[in-house]
Protein backbone atom coordinates (compact mmCIF):
# COMPACT_ATOMS: atom_id res chain seq x y z
CA UNK A 1 0.00 0.00 0.00
CA UNK A 2 2.84 2.38 0.80
CA UNK A 3 4.41 1.80 -2.63
CA UNK A 4 1.17 2.52 -4.50
CA UNK A 5 0.70 5.77 -2.55
CA UNK A 6 4.29 6.76 -3.34
CA UNK A 7 3.76 5.89 -7.01
CA UNK A 8 0.58 8.05 -7.11
CA UNK A 9 2.40 10.97 -5.49
CA UNK A 10 5.28 10.62 -7.96
CA UNK A 11 2.88 10.60 -10.92
CA UNK A 12 0.98 13.62 -9.54
CA UNK A 13 4.24 15.54 -9.08
CA UNK A 14 5.37 14.66 -12.62
CA UNK A 15 2.02 15.82 -14.04
CA UNK A 16 2.22 19.10 -12.12
CA UNK A 17 5.77 19.74 -13.34
CA UNK A 18 4.76 18.97 -16.93
CA UNK A 19 1.76 21.33 -16.72
CA UNK A 20 3.97 24.08 -15.30
CA UNK A 21 6.55 23.47 -18.01
CA UNK A 22 3.92 23.71 -20.77
CA UNK A 23 2.56 26.95 -19.24
CA UNK A 24 6.11 28.33 -19.13
CA UNK A 25 6.45 27.61 -22.86
CA UNK A 26 3.35 29.69 -23.66
CA UNK A 27 4.13 33.02 -25.31
CA UNK A 28 1.98 36.14 -25.44
CA UNK A 29 2.37 38.02 -28.72
CA UNK A 30 1.19 41.18 -30.43
CA UNK A 31 1.55 42.40 -34.03
CA UNK A 32 4.31 44.94 -34.64
CA UNK A 33 2.60 46.97 -37.38
CA UNK A 34 -1.17 46.57 -37.79
CA UNK A 35 -2.26 46.45 -34.17
CA UNK A 36 -5.64 44.76 -34.66
CA UNK A 37 -5.07 42.05 -37.29
CA UNK A 38 -2.47 39.62 -38.62
CA UNK A 39 -1.62 38.56 -42.16
CA UNK A 40 0.97 36.04 -43.36
CA UNK A 41 4.46 37.50 -43.40
CA UNK A 42 3.62 40.04 -40.67
CA UNK A 43 5.98 40.35 -37.75
CA UNK A 44 4.86 39.71 -34.18
CA UNK A 45 6.79 40.10 -30.98
CA UNK A 46 6.65 38.46 -27.60
CA UNK A 47 5.43 41.08 -25.13
CA UNK A 48 7.62 40.00 -22.19
CA UNK A 49 10.93 39.74 -24.12
CA UNK A 50 10.36 41.87 -27.26
CA UNK A 51 11.69 38.95 -29.35
CA UNK A 52 10.36 39.22 -32.93
CA UNK A 53 9.02 36.42 -35.12
CA UNK A 54 7.91 36.07 -38.74
CA UNK A 55 4.21 35.02 -38.63
CA UNK A 56 2.56 32.59 -41.03
CA UNK A 57 -0.84 30.91 -40.68
CA UNK A 58 -0.86 27.15 -41.25
CA UNK A 59 -4.56 26.43 -40.64
CA UNK A 60 -6.34 29.54 -39.30
CA UNK A 61 -5.83 32.33 -36.81
CA UNK A 62 -8.08 31.34 -33.92
CA UNK A 63 -8.07 29.24 -30.77
CA UNK A 64 -6.84 25.78 -31.75
CA UNK A 65 -5.39 27.02 -35.04
CA UNK A 66 -1.83 26.23 -36.05
CA UNK A 67 0.60 28.98 -36.92
CA UNK A 68 4.27 29.12 -37.75
CA UNK A 69 6.63 31.56 -36.02
CA UNK A 70 9.90 31.58 -37.90
CA UNK A 71 10.27 27.83 -38.57
CA UNK A 72 8.46 26.46 -35.49
CA UNK A 73 4.82 25.37 -35.28
CA UNK A 74 2.57 26.68 -32.49
CA UNK A 75 -1.06 26.24 -31.50
CA UNK A 76 -3.12 29.32 -30.59
CA UNK A 77 -4.50 28.99 -27.04
CA UNK A 78 -6.13 32.44 -26.75
CA UNK A 79 -6.88 35.35 -29.11
CA UNK A 80 -8.44 38.70 -28.32
CA UNK A 81 -7.87 42.31 -27.32
CA UNK A 82 -5.09 43.36 -24.99
CA UNK A 83 -5.90 46.49 -22.99
CA UNK A 84 -2.92 48.79 -22.43
CA UNK A 85 -3.51 50.96 -19.37
CA UNK A 86 -1.99 54.30 -18.40
CA UNK A 87 -0.06 52.58 -15.58
CA UNK A 88 1.89 50.46 -18.09
CA UNK A 89 -0.09 47.32 -17.23
CA UNK A 90 -1.43 45.19 -20.09
CA UNK A 91 -4.57 43.16 -19.35
CA UNK A 92 -6.62 40.53 -21.17
CA UNK A 93 -10.19 39.71 -20.16
CA UNK A 94 -10.65 36.25 -18.70
CA UNK A 95 -13.64 34.20 -19.71
CA UNK A 96 -16.67 34.07 -17.53
CA UNK A 97 -19.82 36.07 -17.05
CA UNK A 98 -19.48 39.83 -16.65
CA UNK A 99 -22.13 42.49 -16.48
CA UNK A 100 -22.26 45.22 -19.08
CA UNK A 101 -20.62 47.54 -16.54
CA UNK A 102 -17.71 45.04 -16.22
CA UNK A 103 -18.50 44.63 -12.53
CA UNK A 104 -16.71 41.50 -11.33
CA UNK A 105 -14.84 41.04 -14.63
CA UNK A 106 -11.63 39.07 -14.06
CA UNK A 107 -8.49 40.22 -15.92
CA UNK A 108 -5.25 38.36 -16.67
CA UNK A 109 -2.17 40.60 -16.42
CA UNK A 110 0.13 40.13 -19.41
CA UNK A 111 2.73 42.71 -18.43
CA UNK A 112 4.64 43.47 -16.23
CA UNK A 113 3.53 40.72 -13.75
CA UNK A 114 2.30 38.00 -16.10
CA UNK A 115 -0.41 35.87 -14.55
CA UNK A 116 -1.53 38.29 -11.85
CA UNK A 117 -5.35 38.46 -11.65
CA UNK A 118 -7.31 41.71 -11.32
CA UNK A 119 -11.05 42.21 -10.87
CA UNK A 120 -12.84 45.36 -12.04
CA UNK A 121 -15.48 47.08 -9.92
CA UNK A 122 -16.81 49.47 -12.55
CA UNK A 123 -16.25 50.85 -16.03
CA UNK A 124 -16.63 54.41 -17.28
CA UNK A 125 -17.58 54.21 -20.98
CA UNK A 126 -16.46 57.75 -21.72
CA UNK A 127 -17.07 57.61 -25.49
CA UNK A 128 -20.39 55.76 -24.94
CA UNK A 129 -19.70 53.23 -27.69
CA UNK A 130 -20.64 50.22 -25.54
CA UNK A 131 -17.16 48.67 -25.82
CA UNK A 132 -14.08 49.01 -23.64
CA UNK A 133 -11.92 51.35 -25.72
CA UNK A 134 -9.45 54.26 -25.71
CA UNK A 135 -9.86 56.77 -22.88
CA UNK A 136 -12.38 54.58 -21.00
CA UNK A 137 -11.61 54.02 -17.35
CA UNK A 138 -11.71 50.87 -15.19
CA UNK A 139 -11.92 50.88 -11.41
CA UNK A 140 -10.34 47.78 -9.82
CA UNK A 141 -10.90 46.18 -6.40
CA UNK A 142 -7.46 47.48 -5.45
CA UNK A 143 -9.05 50.96 -5.54
CA UNK A 144 -7.00 52.07 -8.56
CA UNK A 145 -8.82 53.67 -11.46
CA UNK A 146 -6.89 53.34 -14.73
CA UNK A 147 -7.39 54.70 -18.23
CA UNK A 148 -7.22 52.59 -21.38
CA UNK A 149 -4.46 54.07 -23.56
CA UNK A 150 -4.53 51.48 -26.34
CA UNK A 151 -6.28 48.29 -27.46
CA UNK A 152 -4.30 45.80 -29.56
CA UNK A 153 -4.69 42.24 -30.81
CA UNK A 154 -2.99 39.78 -28.45
CA UNK A 155 -2.55 36.06 -28.87
CA UNK A 156 -1.20 33.32 -26.69
CA UNK A 157 0.54 30.36 -28.30
CA UNK A 158 2.33 27.25 -27.16
CA UNK A 159 4.54 24.85 -29.08
CA UNK A 160 2.51 22.34 -31.07
CA UNK A 161 3.16 18.70 -30.41
CA UNK A 162 4.34 17.46 -33.80
CA UNK A 163 3.64 13.81 -34.60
Amino acid sequence: MHQSRLRCLTLALAAALLAGSLRAQEMILEPEDDLDSLKSCDTVHQISTCQSFHYQAITYLGVGGLIKLDDKTYVVTWLGPGYYLDSGVILQAMSGPASTALVGQRWFEVYPEEGRIHVSRSWSDLDRNGALSLADRLLFDSGRELEVWDVRLNLRVKPALVK
